[in-house]
């Protein structure tokens, strides 16, 4: 009987599941995959990831390109464009990890992006005793900032906590799976 209550809210879970033979492919796959169906949260959500994740490639790329014209311009060229490939590579990569890290609902790793935009910002500034071109220099700073913008929005602090929900509910069912011995994967 106390096996029974454990198991119900996993019965709840995938009780569309029971009805499996007169499911859609894409209602089966989502209700077998997912605790909750991602195409209303891909919807309301894409412009803000995919807004994010522009500006910061945007603000990294710019970056790197007005480092390379104007702070390293007296170098040669081949040690002007590995250091700044490889720059902006670590941090892309971290950015993108960052970005992972926010989606799988750790919240905190926004702090990551706020930090590769006051990097983007603090690099781009200075630059302007070099002269650089005033475009390129308008873009560099013009890119951390939205980048900045898009993470204060009200819809993008509304992404974080429904992600910050979807993740209790994940590690809830699957402290009830260990708790059953169901639970094969760590």
């Amino acid at each position: 009987m106390n096996k029974h209550k454990k198991t119900a809210p996993l019965d709840n879970l995938s009780g569309d599941l029971k009805n499996w033979k007169t499911m859609s492919g894409k209602d089966l796959y989502y209700s077998a995959f997912y605790i909750e169906d991602p195409r209303p949260l891909l919807k309301r959500y894409m412009p803000v990831i995919g807004g994010d994740l522009l500006a910061g490639c945007f603000s990294i790329a710019m970056a790197a390109l007005l480092v390379a014209v104007s702070y390293l311009s007296g170098l040669q060229i081949d040690v002007v464009t590995k250091s700044v490939f490889f720059g902006a590579l670590a941090l892309s990569v971290v950015f993108s990890l960052a970005k992972a890290q926010v989606l799988a609902g750790r919240t905190h790793w926004v702090w990551i992006h706020i930090g590769v935009y006051l990097i983007c910002l603090l690099i781009s500034l200075p630059a302007i005793t070099y002269r650089p071109n005033t475009y390129l220099y308008s873009m560099a700073l013009l890119g951390p900032l939205v980048g900045l913008l898009i993470l204060n929005s009200n819809r993008c602090r509304e992404m974080h906590q429904k992600m910050l929900e979807i993740r209790h509910k994940r590690e809830a069912i699957i402290a009830t799976l260990k708790e059953q011995g169901r639970w094969k994967w760590w």
